[in-house]
């Protein structure tokens, strides 16, 4: 008699089972929110504005639900085009210029511009704003621009525009693999997908300005979309490798004071334990500067944590549009840029420049009282309305003190494996390059210090050597085996390095080229310099300071030698088989490899 009520709790068993399942399985359509590790609070965006009231809402105009059609891809032709130059080789960046070998992508003046290897103007697209930035994939062009505080992309087979997506924002990064792209954008605490607007979030990070990470995905094969959004905090980074995906966030105050807190909690008076909400850092922040209108030596307590600038890494694993949040992790200091961020032997780095931090709370605010409002009858007052006044709660800021530099080193799911701390003590990371083994770190205050760093055993991290320049070096390219180009500023002007590592434990630098009164764009833009290793050839354009853009072609041999100095506005460069095409703005120019000019254009 117990059988058919065995067989009916195994199926509701099963069905529970399938339920789940599916629940687990990536969605079908564009859902704005996935459901986040369980480490990770769900937070109502509405309860962002409590950071910071006195901060108006950016005026935004919302996006609305837009188009999509499904066509097939060709197969005939997946080529890949990439930007000038790309931190992992098969992963492109997000950048105004493309090249796959045929054809030149170039967004400029709200359009993209599609011309062949002899400068013929093949095809005109619409980009969606002014400025964007553009990736292409098997005939597809993806154009990603952003319109009244709003990401929006289109997305063309060949001339016929295919889909537009749309989201609050606007986008800070983005990567492109094997016809895979992914977004990270940064928004106000309303957000609006494709039409559909998200109440919620996971809360990875929190700053004192409430910002919301978005992070979409589109296959330019299907073409699929997918956009999830995380509160987390600004200045994200972003990294990729494969379908991997590393956005790396700043900690802001509310998340410091969140583990000040907890460090000292035994040490805090009780009267202010009572009023603390430990639920996740906002309830914390909200509560703690209500719980300082009454005890502002609260923050003496605070600083006995002896907490540092903090950064979180989140690691996410992408199958077509949809991205898992895989695993995280937290270490102290900040992260410079992306080259800061490596994957290695199933694992990744970080380096870091890392400060101490000191929490401060600025004078109760109590605002001057409202003038009072009389009502009066023929001239006799017949009420005085007067205005309660309410103080309000002090603002916490911090200071940081002398910095130091750091190295961590991660396994595929965020567990520390080993590390390197103390380096170049005040002083801070300008660049950093990982060349096989060896990771180059430069740190700056009166001379230029390049440390070379063995990380071939992950648990044991050490300095191999340094070497000690004036100047310092912004950017670092390897230039064949055991050498190093260097970029970066000297005096008044420009200075390009040479280092020999091939003997790690002793860099040095062989030869160097200056430039007074100039600086380049490679500073702060690493798709701006080119290298050819086949002829070994550099491209490096710069402005004087009386304004201007013109390049600079550098042979890197056993010594630097300039093999040109030309007055073009360019800041791209691709090296071709027998041409180089250079791209400044709106102009393109062909250039022969003896560097003498032979074809240009105007994109209009």
């Amino acid at each position: 008699m117990f059988k058919p009520l065995v067989l009916l709790a195994l199926a509701f068993t099963a069905l529970a089972l399938l339920l789940w399942i599916s629940s687990q399985a990536p969605p079908q359509t564009a859902p704005p929110v996935s459901t986040p590790p369980p480490q990770f609070p769900v937070i109502k965006l509405a309860t962002l504005e409590l950071l910071n009231p006195l901060e108006p809402a950016l005026p935004m105009a919302f996006p609305v639900a837009l188009y999509s059609t499904s066509a097939a891809v060709a197969t005939a032709d997946m080529k890949t085009a990439y930007a000038a130059n790309v931190q992992v080789a098969g992963v492109d960046e997000e950048d105004y210029v493309k090249f796959d070998g045929e054809r030149l992508y170039v967004a400029v003046n709200g359009k993209v511009y599609v011309v062949d290897k002899n400068l013929r103007l093949l095809e005109t697209l619409d980009c969606p704003s002014p400025h964007c930035y553009i990736f292409a994939w098997g005939g597809r062009v993806l154009a990603i621009g952003e319109v009244g505080g709003n990401t929006l992309l289109y997305l063309y087979d060949s001339s016929r525009k295919v889909a537009v997506y749309n989201f609050t924002g606007y986008p800070i990064a983005a990567r492109m693999h094997n016809g895979e792209v992914y977004i990270a954008a940064a928004s106000p605490p309303r957000v609006v997908i494709n039409g559909r607007e998200v109440n919620e979030a996971p809360l990875l990070s929190l700053d004192f300005h409430p910002n919301v990470l978005i992070i979409a995905g589109v296959d330019l094969r299907s073409p699929n979309f997918n956009a999830t959004a995380y509160v987390a905090g600004p200045a994200a980074k972003i990294y990729m490798r494969e379908n991997r995906l590393y956005v790396v966030t700043s900690l802001g105050i509310p998340d410091l004071l969140y583990k000040a807190v907890k460090a000292v909690w035994e040490d805090l008076p009780g009267e202010v334990r009572e009023r603390l909400d430990l639920t996740n850092p906002l309830t914390l922040y909200v509560t703690l500067r209500e719980a300082l209108k009454n005890n502002t030596s609260v923050v003496e307590v605070l600083n006995r944590a002896n907490i540092t600038t903090a950064t979180r890494v989140y690691i996410f694993e992408g199958e077509g549009p949809y991205l898992r949040l895989k695993a995280a992790a937290e270490v102290p200091g900040r992260v410079l840029d992306q080259f800061a961020i490596e994957e290695i032997d199933g694992g990744f780095l970080l380096a870091t420049t890392v400060a101490p931090v000191k929490f401060r709370v600025s004078p109760l605010w109590i605002p001057a009282a409202p003038p009072e409002i009389i009502i009066s009858q023929d001239g006799v007052p017949v009420a005085v309305i007067r205005r309660a006044i309410t103080p309000l709660s002090p603002s916490i800021w911090t200071s940081e003190g002398e910095p130091v530099n750091a190295v961590y080193i991660f396994d595929e799911n965020g567990n520390l494996k080993g590390s390197l701390t103390g380096l170049a003590p005040g002083e801070r990371i300008y660049a950093a390059r990982l060349v096989k083994n060896v990771l180059y770190l430069v740190t700056f205050r009166q001379v230029d210090p390049l440390f070379a760093i063995d990380i071939s055993n992950p648990e044991r991290p050490r300095v191999l050597g340094y070497l000690k320049i004036p100047g310092f070096s912004e950017y670092l390219h390897p230039v064949g085996e055991g050498r190093l180009l260097g970029v970066g500023a000297y005096q008044s002007g420009v200075k390009i390095s040479l280092f020999d590592a091939s003997n790690p434990a002793a860099p040095r630098e062989v030869s160097n080229i200056t430039i007074s009164n100039a600086y380049t764009p490679v500073f702060y833009d690493h798709h701006a310099f080119s290298y050819n290793p086949e002829a070994e050839l550099a491209f490096i354009p710069y402005t004087p300071y009386l304004g201007g853009l013109r390049i600079l072609f550098i042979e890197v041999g056993s010594k630097l030698r300039v093999r040109a100095e030309r007055d073009l506005p360019a800041d791209r460069a691709f090296f071709d088989k027998d041409a180089v095409y250079l791209v400044g703005g709106n102009r393109v120019w062909k250039l022969s490899y003896s560097l003498e000019v032979v074809g240009e254009a105007v994109l209009k």
